[in-house]
């Protein structure tokens, strides 16, 4: 992270060296200074966030790899995440990825993922050592065995987050760089483990030549009572679970589905509600002012004033209510008139910040640090809106706690072909919006100018050939002037304007006599050929595509509603029916909608794209164009478990926990990939597919337990961290963690079932076409 030569937090430290030694003493006494904004402070408390909790979830990681692997192996397997670790800091030099809070997030999502390729790896050669093969020949052996699983597996999850390199939008720019570390991290896990894990490996003793060490005979006894429970569970109620699933597969299978749509209906239902964002508090409550085009200055920082002085006594009556320890609510507050300071900080806002304008003031209340009071910002907001109350001449008012604004939740543009219905229309809605609970801040763009004098031609102009075009130039060559010549003068070049005497031109009745030259050369009083009325012109216009637009805005109270929620009755009611009413009226979504449309949009096709890539990885080593689809069915499993981690958590679904979702999938496919493979090898060796189903499933049931809980506990310190500069990434982090939880407990169910109705459609069929149909005896499942 450098700009130029220097380190930002050292530039950062020694402007603070400069301001506390140097220009403390040049400032004239009674003048002080104080830093406002410092954007190093976030910096550096995020990586010390990420860092901390990056420690616990390996140290997690490491310590479940103890308990259910070997010690040594537990620690060459630990050993292979620092190695791939290590490699992508070389990547990341090359791709010019700097270290930030989304490239450690991808690190952290990383830890529980990376070791998956190596405990199938390690185990598989653990198992081959305690066969009794010799230790090069059980490296090899091993690996090899497990060689193509695991290649794909990687390769299918690779798959699953290249999708998030190609987000649209703000959220893809920012988030891009948590793929490309994943992405990074898992090949080159799979370098370590197909290559250097092996050689560690085949240098360990053989198990009953290995010493115990002294000191950890606890961890030794603790490690046995957990791998005799574990093969207690798998000898019983897992192998009932199993024998259940492939002798009663249909109910098995309309089960999982019906969860799936329980869930979905719980999402549907909003149950589980839809956000593009979470809501995230700053130390900044913002509030926007706008007056009528002409206001002056001082009339502007007078009801900025009176604005602060309500915010000021909002803080006073919360403080009241909080504890003595407590610190003091408001640090600091920053008011501007003529400038927003803020507006280059939020992507949803397109004024020029440095274009001064008397009518406007912004007014900025620095809260005490979010992670130490008690009162959330939202709450401070909703009272200072409270005290102000409307103003009657504020054209715009508005109150915003949010440390991230990619836009206003509800953002509308209208469209009319006529200027007259576009003007109704925009009040119509405005009025709409305003009688749904919880919608706040509803205002337009339409920035109304000062007063106008505006013409229109009488039917008599028309008899006398004369044009608007001709009525506009004359006038304006009359009042501003018409070019008449230009004159050199050095390097300078001088036009000279030609017009009307100031006595002529300072009254509406020098405009009203002045006379029109018709198109035969006579000329006529203006009065007599066009209207004069009185309007207020536009300050400014937006078009788009050659259309007039005006974009409605409005915040809403997340504590009633969500943005996502207005919008669907905008879309299936409101907007509908204003089309009724005012035909030839077009709109369009904009501010946070269109992010959200943008981004799963551009989610979406990507995820269809890497479907089809992970089906297509998968035919290669099962050489089937069925089985692929046995595996992939897993996907929507991972969706059940994340959506009931934000129900249990209490977090909205968002764009966050769409990409949580869609690496989660590579996660679950891992899983089923090394199950049906291990059922393939039992079913080759001359088993019986119930059977082979079976043992693969108990066989496998270790190393897929360890890879569920290594990756939720890879996220865990994520999840339960309640800093406010983590929760930007919880939502993903618990649709990653919850979701392999609840996957793997459905998975053992769902994928034998699902292997199972494929084995017996396939005997029918094999059967309906005249082909030797092989008995489908499934009166053992019912024993043990």
């Amino acid at each position: 992270c450098r700009t130029g030569d220097e380190r930002v937090l050292d530039i950062v430290a020694e402007v603070e060296r400069y301001l506390d030694e140097e220009l403390a003493i040049a400032l004239p006494r009674g003048v002080d200074y104080g830093i406002w904004v410092n954007e190093a402070e976030y910096l550096e408390s995020r990586i010390s966030l990420l860092v901390k909790n990056g420690r616990l979830g390996l140290l997690l990681v490491i310590v479940a790899l103890a308990l259910f692997l070997n010690l040594r192996l537990a620690f060459w397997t630990a050993v292979g995440i620092f190695l791939s670790f290590a490699g992508v800091f070389a990547i990341m030099a090359a791709v010019g990825v700097s270290i930030n809070m989304m490239s450690l997030f991808g690190f952290i999502l990383a830890i529980g993922i990376v070791v998956d390729d190596a405990i199938v790896v390690g185990e598989n050669i653990y198992a081959e050592r305690e066969k009794g093969t010799r230790r090069l020949d059980a490296s090899v052996r091993g690996t090899l065995r497990v060689s193509v699983p695991v290649t794909f597996a990687v390769l299918t999850t690779v798959a699953a987050f290249t999708p998030l390199l190609f987000i649209p939008g703000t959220i893809g720019k920012f988030l891009n760089v948590i793929p490309v570390i994943v992405i990074s991290v898992l090949l080159l896990s799979l370098v370590e483990a197909l290559f250097i894990l092996p050689f560690h490996l085949s240098h360990l003793p053989p198990p009953e030549e290995e010493k115990p060490i002294r000191f950890l005979g606890w961890f030794y006894r603790l490690q046995e009572g957990i791998q005799t429970a574990l093969q207690r569970f798998v000898d019983g109620p897992l192998d009932r679970a199993v024998r259940f699933s492939v002798r009663r597969w249909g109910l098995v299978l309309v089960g999982s589905l019906s969860v799936l749509l329980l869930v979905a209906g719980l999402v549907a239902g909003r149950y589980i509600r839809f956000s593009l964002l979470p809501e995230i508090e700053g130390e900044e409550v913002i509030a926007y002012l706008e007056l009528p085009e002409g206001t002056t200055s001082e009339r502007t920082a007078e009801l900025a004033d009176y604005i602060e002085r309500a915010g000021l006594t909002a803080a006073l009556e919360l403080e009241a209510t909080l504890d003595d320890d407590q610190p003091p609510l408001v640090e600091g507050v920053f008011t501007s008139v003529g400038q927003r300071p803020s507006i280059a900080s939020q992507p949803g806002l397109t004024a020029n910040p440095t274009f001064v304008q008397s009518n406007i003031a912004e007014l900025s209340f620095r809260l005490s640090d979010p992670e130490v009071r008690d009162l959330p910002a939202v709450e401070f907001e909703n009272a200072w809106r409270a005290a102000v109350g409307p103003i009657p001449d504020a054209r715009t008012l508005t109150f915003s706690a949010q440390l991230i604004n990619l836009g206003a939740p509800v953002a509308v543009e209208l469209s009319h072909p006529d200027t007259v219905g576009l003007n109704a229309a925009v009040p119509a809605l405005v009025d709409r919006l305003r009688r749904i609970a919880g919608v706040i801040d509803v205002r337009d763009d339409r920035g109304q100018g000062k007063r106008e004098l505006e013409l229109q031609l009488k039917p008599a102009a028309r008899s006398l050939g004369i044009t608007l075009d001709d009525l506009a130039r004359q006038v304006r060559g009359a009042f501003f002037g018409n070019e008449a010549l230009r004159l050199q003068r050095g390097r300078d070049e001088v036009r000279v304007y030609v017009r009307l005497p100031e006595d002529e031109r300072n009254t509406l009745a020098d405009l009203q006599n002045y006379r029109i030259r018709g198109a035969t050369g006579g000329e006529v009083p203006l009065s007599e050929v066009a209207e004069l009325s009185f309007g207020t012109g536009s300050s400014t216009i937006r078009r788009i595509d050659g259309r007039r637009i005006v974009t409605i805005t409005a915040d809403v109270n997340r504590a009633v509603l969500t943005g996502q929620e207005v919008n669907t009755a905008l879309e299936a009611t409101i907007l509908p029916e204003l089309q009724n009413d005012f035909p030839g009226l077009r709109y369009a979504f904009g501010g946070e909608q269109r992010e959200q449309a943008l981004a799963l949009g551009g989610l979406g096709r990507g995820f269809g794209m890497a479907l089809l890539a992970i089906y297509a990885l998968l035919a290669i080593p099962f050489r089937s164009y069925v089985q692929p689809l046995i595996i992939m069915a897993s996907i929507p499993l991972g969706f059940i478990g994340a959506a009931l981690g934000h129900l249990i958590m209490g977090l909205d679904l968002g764009m966050l926990s769409m990409f949580g979702i869609v690496g989660l999938s590579g996660v679950v496919v891992n899983d089923s990939l090394v199950l049906i493979d291990f059922v393939n090898e039992r079913h080759r060796a001359g088993l019986p597919m119930p059977q082979a189903i079976l043992e693969g499933t108990k066989a496998r049931f270790r190393p897929i337990l360890l890879t569920s809980i290594t990756t939720f506990l890879g996220v865990f310190p994520i999840i339960i961290e309640r800093s406010t500069q983590a929760q930007f990434l919880v939502p993903m982090a618990v649709s990653l963690g919850y979701g392999i939880l609840f996957a793997t407990v459905i998975l053992m169910l769902a994928v034998p079932a699902l292997a199972m109705m494929n084995y017996v459609a396939t005997e029918k069929v094999r059967g309906f076409f005249g082909r030797r149909r092989r008995n489908v005896d499934l009166g053992w499942v019912g024993e043990g």
